[in-house]
């Protein structure tokens, strides 16, 4: 299990798959947001000031993840990413789907268990 400042990956980190990019000078991510960069949705890694670059995790077999409250989530769900809350939600309308839940997650939980997937 790695926990670097806020990101909750579940699976090495060798195993899980990210790209390097990079915030402007009005953007700053801290590690654990969940965050879109172009089409492909992820998890920052590390603290990110403006200007930097940063790591996203894109890919990865079980990895923690922000969860918009309200929404509730079984094993196997479909887990879609809201770009606005920058949350994970069971609302599928104007949302992307990316990936699944590996546990239960009630509607006043913070955080689910997905598998984090590429799903286009």
């Amino acid at each position: 299990m790695v926990t670097e400042s806020g990101l909750k990956l579940r699976t090495k980190l060798e195993s899980a798959k990210t790209l390097r990019a990079a915030t402007d000078s009005t953007t700053t991510h801290s590690a654990g947001d969940m965050i879109a960069v172009s089409d492909v949705i992820g998890v920052v890694v590390e603290d990110a000031a403006e200007n930097s670059d940063f790591v996203l995790v894109y890919e990865a077999e079980k990895i923690v993840v922000p969860k918009a409250e309200g929404a509730g989530f079984a094993s196997g769900d479909a887990v879609y990413f809201d770009a606005a809350a920058g949350k994970v939600t069971d609302v599928s309308t104007a949302n992307t789907r990316c990936g699944v839940a590996l546990s239960s997650a009630g509607t006043a939980d913070p955080e689910v268990l997905i598998d984090l997937m590429v799903m286009a």
